[in-house]
C-alpha cells in the first residue's frame, strides 16, 4: 500500500473536519486517514480507537478468510472502541469473571463487523518529541478460550503503560471468536478453518500484525521492535505464530501469559458445526453452508449458548500443528526471544466465589496439568533450539483483583498489573504495594519490548535454565522485587525432561 498516494484523496475531506485537531492526532494509514483523541486530561497519551484493519466479515465474507481493509475515502473517527466480535459467555455465573466482567467478558453491542484495532501512543507535543525517536511496540492478543473477549475490555487499556513509559506504544485488536472464527465446517478448505487466527496471522497478509508493521511508524512506533504478547488463548495464538512463521515472524519478541500453542483444539470431524447447523434449522445437506450464511448473527449466538458444543482451532498443519517438538527439531520455530510464565493458582478463576474453602490438591493438580506443564514443555522446546527464553511465576494476591483470599494469583489476574489498570476492577482502591508491583512488572515487559535480547538481563532477570535458580517469582508474598528459585519443585508433577532434551 502506497500511503503517500492517499494524501491527495484525503486532503479535502480532512481539511473540512480537522478544525483545531492537532496534527499529531491525524495519521495516514493503509486503511485511511484516522482522527484520534487525547486519552487523558494532560494530553500525554494519544488514542486511536476502532481502526479497521480488515473488511467486515459479513454476508458472503462470513466464514471467509480476512481481506485487508481498502482505504476509505473519508477520515476515520478513531475516538471510540468498535463493537466486539460475537461471543458466548461460557464461565460459571459464580466465578470471579462474573464479579469482574471487565476481565474477560465483552458482549457490548456485538457485531460481525468487528475487525478493528486500538493504538495508544505518546503525545509528541506534550512530551517534547518531534518524531525522531521511534517507540517500542507492545501488541496484545486477548484471551477468553477463543469464545469471549475483546480489545475494548477495561483491563486492556494502554493509557497507563504509555504514560509510565514515554517511548512505548500499545496495540490491542479484535479477532473472530467461537463458530464465527473457528467454524470447522465441511464446506471450508481445511487450511482456511482457523479464521480467528487468520485475522491475526493470515499466511498471505497476516492482517493485524502486518497492518501494525506497515503502519506503526506513522504513529511514532518502531516496526522492528514489536513485542507480541497474549494471555490464555491469546498466548496460545502468540505461540502459534512462532511456529507458523519460523523464517519471517515480523515481530522481535514473544511473551506467553498462561497459554501455549496446544492449549485448546477441536476435533476435525465437523460434529460441532453439524450440531449447530441442525439446531438453527439448516441441517447438514449440500445447502447447509449457504443457509448458515443467511442465519441472523444473534440466532447463531443464542443457539450456540444453549448447546453443549464448542469451537476451537483445529490442527491444519498450516497454522496449528500436531507435533510442535518435531516441528522445532526441523528448524520450524522462530528464533525470537521469548518470555513465558503462569500464575500460581490458575484454576481458582473457575471456582464459585461462594465457597468458603477449596481443595488445594485439585487446584494444584489442574493448574499444573492445564497451564504450567504445557508452558514448561514450550520452554524446554525453545531451550533445545537455543532460543533466548525467560520464565516467570506470578504470585500476586491483591484485594481489588482477588477479593476472596483463596483466589490468589488466578488465571488472568496479572493482566491489570501489567497494564496498570488495577483501578478499573472494583471500588476497592489499589494498595501502594500493588502500584509498586505493577510498575516493576511494567518495567520488565517494557525493557523486553525495547531490547528483546538484553533488556531483561539488564533488568536483572536471568535467562531460564532447568539447572539453575532462574525461575522468576513475581510478587511472591506481594513483594516488589523478583525472587529467583529453581523450577524443580514447581515442576514436580510435570514429566521431567531428559538430559538430551535440556
Amino acid at each position: 500500500m502506497h500511503l503517500f498516494l492517499m494524501l491527495g484523496a484525503f486532503c479535502s475531506n480532512v481539511a473540512a473536519v480537522a478544525g483545531h485537531r492537532p496534527p499529531e492526532l491525524r495519521v495516514v494509514t493503509s486503511s485511511g486517514f484516522v482522527n484520534g483523541i487525547y486519552n487523558d486530561s494532560a494530553h500525554t497519551v494519544r488514542a486511536f480507537l476502532g481502526i479497521p484493519y480488515a473488511e467486515p466479515p459479513i454476508q458472503e465474507l462470513r466464514w471467509a478468510p480476512p481481506r485487508p481493509k481498502s482505504p476509505l475515502g473519508r477520515p476515520i473517527d478513531a475516538s471510540s472502541f468498535s463493537s466486539p466480535c460475537p461471543q458466548v459467555y461460557t464461565y460459571s455465573n459464580e466465578s470471579i469473571y462474573s464479579v469482574l466482567p471487565s476481565m474477560i467478558w465483552n458482549s457490548g453491542d456485538m457485531s460481525e463487523d468487528c475487525l478493528y484495532m486500538n493504538i495508544w501512543a505518546p503525545s509528541f507535543e506534550y512530551r517534547g518529541y518531534r518524531g525522531f525517536r521511534r517507540a517500542a511496540v507492545m501488541m496484545f492478543i486477548h484471551g477468553g478460550s477463543y469464545d469471549t473477549g475483546g480489545s475494548s475490555i477495561g483491563y486492556y487499556d494502554g493509557t497507563n503503560l504509555v504514560q509510565n513509559q514515554d517511548d512505548l506504544i500499545v496495540v490491542t485488536f479484535n479477532y473472530r471468536l467461537n463458530v464465527f472464527g473457528f467454524p470447522n465446517a465441511p464446506d471450508i478448505d481445511p487450511s482456511k478453518q482457523n479464521l480467528g487466527l487468520l485475522d491475526q496471522v493470515d499466511l498471505e497478509s497476516r492482517l493485524a500484525i502486518e497492518w501494525v508493521y506497515e503502519n506503526i511508524a506513522r504513529f511514532g512506533g518502531d516496526p522492528d521492535r514489536i513485542l507480541l504478547f497474549g494471555q490464555s488463548a491469546g498466548a496460545s495464538s502468540v505461540d502459534t505464530h512462532s511456529y507458523a512463521y519460523p523464517d519471517n515472524p515480523i515481530v522481535s519478541a514473544f511473551a506467553l501469559h498462561s497459554g501455549t500453542a496446544p492449549l485448546l483444539t477441536s476435533a476435525p470431524d465437523h460434529q460441532n458445526w453439524n450440531e449447530l447447523s441442525t439446531a438453527v434449522g439448516c441441517g447438514v445437506g449440500a445447502e447447509s453452508f449457504q443457509c448458515m450464511r443467511q442465519v441472523p448473527m444473534m440466532k447463531i449466538v443464542e443457539t450456540r449458548a444453549n448447546g453443549s458444543y464448542s469451537f476451537y482451532p483445529i490442527v491444519d498443519n498450516v497454522l496449528v500443528f500436531s507435533d510442535y517438538a518435531a516441528r522445532a527439531k526441523m528448524g520450524k520455530l522462530a528464533q525470537v526471544p521469548t518470555l513465558g510464565g503462569t500464575n500460581k493458582r490458575e484454576v481458582t478463576a473457575f471456582l464459585p466465589l461462594s465457597q468458603t474453602s477449596v481443595d488445594e490438591t485439585t487446584i494444584s493438580t489442574l493448574s499444573q496439568k492445564i497451564y504450567n506443564c504445557p508452558l514448561r514443555e514450550s520452554v524446554r522446546i525453545r531451550l533445545s533450539q537455543h532460543v533466548p527464553t525467560w520464565r516467570y511465576l506470578y504470585h500476586g494476591n491483591f484485594s481489588n483483583v482477588s477479593p476472596t483470599p483463596w483466589l490468589g494469583a488466578y488465571h488472568g489476574s496479572e493482566i491489570p498489573i501489567v497494564f496498570g489498570t488495577y483501578d478499573k476492577s472494583r471500588a476497592i482502591p489499589p494498595s501502594a504495594r500493588e502500584v509498586e508491583v505493577s510498575e516493576y512488572m511494567q518495567g520488565a515487559w517494557v525493557a523486553f519490548a525495547k531490547d528483546p535480547c538484553m533488556g531483561l538481563s539488564k533488568y536483572g532477570w536471568p535467562q531460564f535454565s532447568f539447572d539453575e535458580p532462574t525461575l522468576i517469582n513475581i510478587a511472591l508474598n506481594n513483594t516488589v522485587e523478583a525472587i529467583f528459585t529453581s523450577a524443580s519443585s514447581w515442576d514436580t508433577s510435570c514429566e521431567a525432561p531428559t538430559r538430551s532434551e535440556l
